[in-house]
């Protein structure tokens, strides 16, 4: 099932095509422990296309196990908070 773009996600004016880029290409996905009250909040950092180094996070509120469709609803540049978040859980 396709997921749904929440309005939040195009505040930092990232294309969706750099969005989904940047999903199917993570070099980084991780679950964002005790951030939803249902569902899980996945982190996922990646390219926002081939011919850059550009890094995008994007937020996704996924539904396991149900058939509620998820939700993006965060997309900017890598910043500084999930850029730490990922070299101290290199895995």
């Amino acid at each position: 099932m396709a997921p749904k773009w929440l309005d939040s996600s195009a505040r930092h004016e990232v294309l969706k095509g750099d969005q989904i880029n940047a999903i199917l290409h993570a070099t980084f996905i991780w679950e964002l422990a005790d951030e939803a009250t249902t569902g899980r909040i996945m982190l996922y950092i990646g390219p926002a296309h081939a011919q850059t180094d550009r890094e995008l996070e994007i937020l996704v509120h996924e539904y396991p196990g149900t058939s509620r469709e998820a939700e993006i609803f965060h997309a900017m540049e890598l910043g500084p908070k999930f850029r730490r978040l990922r070299e101290e859980n290199q895995r």
